[in-house]
């Protein structure tokens, strides 16, 4: 005949093992899950993490936060884009506060980032010729900001903050983009051009 006490110590005893093989059991799992994630879906997770922490900060009253999702949107797109191109991301994607991201300094923040790897490209694909070089890297950027916009957009239609001044921000942010990237496709032919020229003479 058990007394209470006892009874009492061996269900204490019981539930205790019971929690420790549970605990057990779910950090087995953990490690198993955690196994299982590739490096690219940890990249993206990551990503993800960081563009919805700036989520958190967007709101209806400060455009300049979406301008700042907007940038970090785009650069995350270019940077996983052009990762095979240079390696690892290096990139700075401050929300700090005090920097200007009105759509005409988002852009050339932008375009600037992109176009920077030219040469790399350039370098790595010199059995084409220049046109072949520039139509190939403008299209890997154009898509990748095209998908940065879409994502930040997407974000933004969430919140339902998506229009008004916010609206307009983006979409002439998107607009002077594609005048930098056609700006730089001409500078570049033109730079061409002018070599051809010399050459010749």
């Amino acid at each position: 005949m058990t007394t209470p006490a006892l009874e009492s110590k061996s269900t204490s005893t019981r539930a205790a093992t019971s929690s420790t093989q549970a605990a057990s059991n779910n950090a087995s799992s953990a490690v198993n899950l955690s196994t299982k994630i590739s490096a690219s879906q940890l990249s993206r997770q990551i990503m993800n993490n960081n563009i919805l922490a700036a989520q958190e900060e967007v709101s209806i009253a400060a455009g300049d936060k979406s301008m700042a999702l907007l940038y970090r949107a785009a650069i995350e797109a270019i940077n996983e884009e052009l990762a095979p191109m240079r390696g690892e991301n290096s990139v700075q994607k401050s929300l700090a506060s005090g920097v200007d991201y009105s759509p005409e300094a988002t852009a050339d923040r932008i375009v600037s980032f992109a176009t920077a790897f030219f040469s790399v490209h350039q370098q790595q694909n010199q059995s084409m010729v220049l046109d072949e070089q520039v139509d190939s890297f403008m299209l890997k950027i154009g898509d990748a900001i095209d998908h940065g916009f879409k994502e930040a957009s997407d974000i933004l239609s969430g919140l339902k903050v998506l229009e008004g001044d916010i609206a307009a921000g983006v979409d002439k942010t998107y607009e002077l983009i594609q005048q930098g990237l056609a700006q730089f496709r001409q500078d570049k032919s033109t730079k061409d051009g002018s070599q051809s020229v010399t050459q010749a003479t």
